[in-house]
Formats: structure tokens, sequence, C-alpha cells
């Protein structure tokens, strides 16, 4: 091997991620012209790797005659997977040889570099004419193609919920406005017109499918497209945290533990089903049932449609029968004897598992689930709930 001095130059990168590096090899014309006798280039660092270039004079075995080889060597203790070529510009910069580029795995350096190599870059006699004082210049680009599975990637969440939200009363595209502040009934007491209406700006298309009592009394639309609706039963706060949740937000504890009656009462009656639940399974949470305030809660539920509430009931009169039953009376109770029985019978074994088609044991949370997954209405009473999932069931 012929000792010679040879320099790493500089290095750039393209926007298409191409690094070139430029390297010279001085005295060019004194290298042996042996065969497979070569000269190596210091290293240099691409893509975190080390490398170097070892140059053929006189060509490889496997090379034409007459022809300079190239091998391009990772001095790394990691493989890499890149694209790479070379090219030799003439004195005046303009590229007069260029390799096509070459895709290879580079395993880890050993006791032997990992090198790729190139037998054919061009004619010495003409590498000779391109000579810059003496040295041959040749650039090295290279590409990686590799990935680190082991570096966490950045990857965006879908934008629909975020871009929806962005929608919510949003006045310059609504084509329904909700007028709330005006007479609000309370029993046989009617109050006065609020001096301050609240307006609320909403889209049908998202109502169709998030609130539907609500589209469908978006009826008779103005000139402009534009139809508008006075809401005089439900709080004008109640009312936006209804109005924001169909639109993808999300009501904070706090929020649904002060307001989960009249949520529910809302909800219920214009139809924005899932947050109904929401705001039924927070007031089953934060309230206790007692013997004093549990014909109040199964009037409640029952008048309501809260299957879970009702349940939570039953629970507790299971728990508690030898103070109750026989000293209250629930003939005013609806189904209550088939829900009483289903609480009293439902095995610990049974009550969770979906696989088992014994629906009468499930509990209402079970129930939900399965008409969920099969984008079922959740919203009902446990016998409805039941036949429903018997009706679909394969």
């Amino acid at each position: 091997m012929s000792v010679i001095r040879a320099d790493v130059g500089s290095q750039w990168t393209n926007l298409r991620g191409w690094t070139t590096t430029e390297l010279s090899f001085h005295g060019f014309a004194n290298l042996s012209t042996t065969r497979d006798i070569y000269v190596d280039s210091p290293e240099f660092s691409c893509f975190g790797h080390q490398w170097s270039i070892r140059l053929f004079p006189g060509g490889r075995a496997e090379s034409d005659e007459g022809f300079v080889a190239v091998d391009l060597l990772n001095r790394s203790n990691t493989g890499i997977k890149i694209q790479y070529g070379y090219g030799v510009r003439h004195p005046d910069g303009v590229e007069v040889v260029r390799c096509n580029k070459y895709t290879n795995d580079f395993a880890a350096c050993g006791s032997q570099c990992s090198a790729y190599y190139y037998a054919n870059v061009a004619p010495r006699s003409y590498l000779m004419e391109l000579l810059v004082d003496g040295s041959l210049l040749i650039e090295v680009r290279m590409k990686s193609i590799s990935i680190d599975k082991s570096i966490a990637q950045f990857i965006p969440t879908n934008p629909f919920n975020k871009n929806v939200s962005k929608l919510f009363n949003e006045e310059e595209t609504a084509d329904v406005v909700f007028e709330l502040g005006g007479e609000q009934a309370t029993g046989t007491i009617t109050r006065k017109k609020s001096k301050t209406i609240t307006y609320f700006h909403a889209h049908k298309l998202i109502l169709k499918n998030n609130a539907s009592a609500l589209y469908e009394m978006c009826g008779v639309s103005n000139a402009e497209g534009i139809t508008t609706l006075s809401i005089t039963d439900v709080k004008p706060e109640i009312f936006e945290h209804m109005i924001y949740y169909t639109y993808g937000g999300k009501l904070s504890e706090e929020e649904m533990k002060n307001n989960t009656k009249d949520i529910i009462d809302a909800c219920d009656k214009y139809g924005v089903v899932h947050l109904k639940l929401e705001a039924e399974a927070c007031y089953v949470k934060s309230n206790t049932i007692t013997t004093e305030n549990m014909m109040n809660n199964l009037l409640y539920a029952d008048s309501k449609n809260l299957a879970l509430l009702k349940e939570t009931v039953m629970d507790y009169i299971v728990a508690n029968k030898d103070d109750i039953i026989g000293k209250v009376s629930f003939d005013s109770i609806p189904g209550f004897a088939t829900d009483l029985l289903t609480a009293m019978s439902r095995g610990e074994q049974n009550e969770n598992n979906i696989n088992n088609k014994n629906y009468n044991r499930m509990r209402v949370g079970t129930l939900r689930k399965m008409l969920d997954e099969k984008g079922l209405d959740v919203d009902g009473s446990r016998e409805s709930m039941i036949a429903l999932l018997k009706e679909h069931s394969a």
C-alpha cells in the first residue's frame, strides 16, 4: 500500500437530504497503478457514523483495464442503510464524472470494515486531466434511509376534533341561532322575559348526529339560510355546556358535579345522549343513596330513563332489604319487581362477562358497552337495551 497524504474537505447537505463530502487525494499521478493497491482517506463523520474512502488508482481485480475503483467503508460499530454515489468535477467546477447512486446495508464494523465498492469510476487517464494542483478531488454523496426505531417519533393527532371544536359558537358559518333568556316557566309561575338574551350559534350538520332533538327543531330558515330558535326551559350556562359538548368539548369535573341534574334534564330533552349518561354517572358517583332519598331517585331515574341510577338504587335495596321490603311501597315504580329480582339474582361471576349471553344478569354499564361497540343506541331502560342487543345478536 502506498503512503500518501489525503484530506477531508468541506461537507454540505442539500434540501433533499443528500450530504456531500469532498475528499482530496494528493499526488495522484505518483500513486501505484497496480491492481488492488489502495490508499485510504482519513475518516469523516456522516449520519452519526464514521466513514472513509479507499481509492484504487490501478483498479480492483473486477475493474476494467485502466479504470480507477473506489470503496466506501463504514468504520462504526453500528450498521446503517444508505444511498450513495461519487462525482468528480472539472477544475472549472463542472461535474464531468458521476457514478450512479446505490443503496446498501452497511453492517457494523467488526474485524473487517463493512464496505461496498464501485469498480469503474473513470479511466485513470481521464482523471489525470481533472487534477487540481496535483490532487484528485472526489465528492462522496450519501443519504440515510435508516430509521432509528428506538427514537420516539412525533406523530400529529387527527385534527378533526380540534377543527370541529373551533366551530363552537362560530357566528360566521353558523346556520342556527339559539336565543336563551326569554320567558322561562317554573311550575305554574312564568318569569318575566330576561333583559339580556344570550345567543348561541350552531351548525345543523353538527347537531344532526349529536343533538337529535335540537336538529329536528330546525325548521324554516330566513332568506340568509339561518334558523332562529328560542329556548326557554334551559339556563344559558347549561345550554352552553350542552352545545359545547356536541362540538367535542369536555366539561370539567367541577362543572359536571355542580350541574348534574340540570345537564341530565337538558340533554334528555334535546337528545344529547352521551353527555346525559356521563352526567348520570357523575350523579351516581357523587351522591349517596339512603332510605330517605331512594324513592325520589327511583322516580327521577324512571322519568329520565336513567338505567344506571335505577340499578344503583336497586343494589341499595337488596343490600338493605330487611329494613326496606314490606315497609315502603314501590307501586308507583314501573317494572320494580323485575328490576329487584335482577339485582337479587345477579351473580358476581356473570355480571361483567360480555361473552355470556345472559343479558338479564348483566350490569347497565356492560349492556351500554356492548351496544356502543355495535354502534347502537345506548340510551334506554334495561329492558330496551336487552331487547336491542337480542335483536342484533348473531
